[in-house]
């Protein structure tokens, strides 16, 4: 069908569609080359795949830099735990409806504040909340 035909057996309301209807008769030749320089182009990534070398190195050959520093991590992870316990304390008075920092310091208690003292156990609040080493 040819775009002339297209616009013709449509009813003038129909836009869209013979906009669509035309790029799609236009456009098939240009598709059809696509295709091949598609198929072409997932040929050269299969052969290139298969000939690449081995990602993984062996055992043997790990790198230093590579090693996970399990001891750092998990310092890491526990002040993270600590950092979010504080974080919590707080969230509940902005939940309860505190909106500035000030209110949420005004409205700790003793309890609250013994709570971030025994989180904290020993590093000065800062420290601990700003990533401070």
């Amino acid at each position: 069908m040819q775009p002339e035909e297209v616009f013709s057996t449509r009813s003038p309301g129909d836009g869209l569609y013979r906009e669509a209807q035309v790029q799609m008769e236009t456009g098939s030749h240009r598709r059809s080359s696509d295709d091949h320089s598609m198929d072409a182009a997932l040929d050269r990534l299969r052969r290139d795949l298969l000939h690449a070398p081995p990602v993984d190195p062996e055992p043997d050959e790990t790198e230093e830099s590579d090693l996970i520093d399990y001891a750092s991590m998990e310092f890491e992870v526990e002040r993270m735990r600590k950092r979010l316990a504080v974080w919590e304390i707080f969230m509940a008075y902005m939940r309860d409806g505190a909106r500035t920092w000030p209110q949420v310091q005004q409205s700790l208690t003793q309890e609250d504040f013994d709570k971030i003292f025994a989180i904290c156990d020993g590093v000065p609040l800062r420290d601990l909340m700003l990533d401070l080493r």
